[in-house]
């Protein structure tokens, strides 16, 4: 297998598919086409792209040279079919099912769409619009180029001596940034403990469209760029944390023959942001940086989850993942209000404390924020992405005003920095709560039974000389990731006090 078809079956449910399982596309079907058109461009489709016949099972993948698809029909007018789209249905069984189901619609007997629902496996979201676009073309009669790679092509590749050093080199960079990134970028209060879930806003604007497009023309920084360099300072500004980490995926096409390649490719990438007072050296230090992430976007998970579990355990505990961009441009089915902010349909689950989705890029900015209600209220969640909004604006507006050299201060926007009680310690570049960080302990090892301090740049738990340090310090790191309060982290050293009383002393 390649290394992205191992990484997506790392995460994928077996049982019961999630949202990002299996991906889905639709297209329409020239007027006058017959049932037979259809069932010829879809067995044209499979033929010609081997990730949609093959199986893998048993760290091997198999590509089947013939077969039969079973595609459902479904008339426009029952239940059900008048949006022309179906749910997926079961879990594909990656080592028994085809990577594909296909639905045909029709209209008293005449086909005019068809659905596709395709196992992550075989496909990354960048392959589903290629296989909209070559479907399309097949049903319409048109030619298309030979298909020359495949993912057994990129197995091949990534066994050479030149693939396997790429894939080190990769996992070699991803260890030193998670030695780096802070353990914590969220520390910030939890300001309403019993809430549940997150605060989900959507923003659609053409003025922010209008003005993204000047921005990329005057600094040549791609547009996600641009948005996610917005996102981040006005993040940093409400955190008063002058660093943060965007966790988001990268498409990983960036050679020729990957460019029209259907297959899986895309995996996760850490883009760092450090806040400053301009914008544009901001998005500037954005676009350079996820460049560089780029670079590393491909790698072998298993490899790379050993030397992060190495890193981790030397850093006393898992970094947190509080911040991810979402970039769905051309696969969003979301409904974006027309202008401004609006409350999302309350109906999407997210992973991370802190969620941007960026939906679309051209004529309209559309953009979705999710954030933990336990730290900011449904109208600071607005106001945050409102803010992404005006920021972007004012950017364009000040370099137009000024031959393009014009620049803002990304603090003016966004809502204003979060209020930390005195209990709160910067720490190796997190802040965090002590008096939390001895509740989990308290917790963990009992009432008394371990007293956090601070020594210099370290998170210090003095125990009694009878105290066995390792399980101690288990405890504590299990009770820290099982409460998943923001800004509670672990001690970095456990220090044995031979005498509570003398150590008080």
């Amino acid at each position: 297998m390649t290394v992205s078809q191992k990484n997506v079956l790392e995460w994928i449910s077996p049982d019961l598919p999630g949202p990002a399982d299996i991906l889905s596309t639709m297209v329409r079907v020239p007027r006058g086409s017959t049932m037979d058109a259809v069932g010829t461009a879809l067995g044209a489709l499979i033929g010609r792209q081997e990730a949609l016949r093959t199986l893998v099972r048993d760290g091997e993948q198999f590509v089947h040279a013939s077969g039969t698809l079973v595609a459902e029909v479904v008339e426009a007018e029952s239940a059900g079919a008048g949006q022309g789209w179906f749910p997926p249905g079961r879990a594909f069984d990656p080592a028994a099912d085809l990577p594909i189901r296909a639905r045909v619609m029709t209209r008293s007997g005449s086909p005019c769409l068809v659905v596709l629902h395709v196992s992550h496996v075989a496909a990354d979201l960048s392959a589903m619009t290629i296989l909209r676009a070559e479907l399309a073309a097949l049903l319409a009669g048109r030619p298309l180029p030979v298909a020359a790679y495949h993912p057994a092509d990129q197995a091949t590749y990534e066994r050479t001596p030149a693939g396997r050093r790429r894939l080190e080199g990769s996992v070699r960079y991803w260890a030193r940034q998670v030695a780096e990134k802070p353990l914590c970028a969220l520390g910030l209060p939890t300001r309403f403990p019993g809430a549940r879930g997150h605060h989900h806003v959507l923003l659609g604007s053409r003025p922010a469209a209008e003005a993204l497009a000047h921005i990329v023309a005057n600094t040549g920084a791609r547009p996600a760029a641009v948005v996610m360099a917005a996102f981040a300072a006005l993040l940093t500004n409400w955190t008063g944390d002058p660093e943060c980490q965007l966790h988001c995926l990268c498409n990983n096409r960036f050679s020729p023959e990957l460019r029209d390649y259907v297959g899986t490719v895309a995996q996760e990438t850490i883009i760092p942001f450090t806040a400053s007072s301009s914008f544009l050296r901001s998005v500037s230090q954005t676009n350079a940086a996820a460049l560089a992430a780029y670079r590393y976007g491909r790698y072998d998970s298993v490899r790379l989850f050993e030397a992060k579990d190495s890193v981790e355990r030397a850093r006393g505990m898992r970094c947190h993942r509080d911040v991810v961009v979402n970039n769905t441009t051309g696969h969003a089915r979301v409904i974006l209000p027309r202008a401004g902010v609006e409350p999302g349909a309350g109906d999407r689950a997210f992973d991370a404390p802190a969620e941007l989705d960026i939906y679309r890029l051209d004529g309209t900015l559309g953009c979705g924020l999710g954030l933990d209600a336990r730290l900011a209220t449904a109208d600071e969640t607005a106001a945050l992405l409102g803010g992404v909004e005006r920021l972007i604006v004012a950017a364009a507006a000040a370099a137009a005003a000024d031959g393009g050299d014009g620049d803002v201060d990304p603090a003016g926007f966004g809502i204003p920095p979060a209020q930390r009680g005195p209990g709160w310690v910067r720490i190796r570049s997190c802040w965090v709560d002590l008096a939390g960080v001895q509740a989990a302990a308290d917790l963990a090892l009992g009432p008394g039974a371990a007293r956090i301090e601070v020594a210099g740049d370290e998170l210090v738990a003095r125990v009694g000389h009878d105290t066995d340090v390792s399980a101690a310090a288990g405890a504590v790191v299990d009770t820290v990731l099982r409460e998943g309060r923001h800004g509670v982290v672990a001690p970095s050293h456990y220090v044995r006090a031979a005498d509570w009383e003398r150590s008080a002393r």
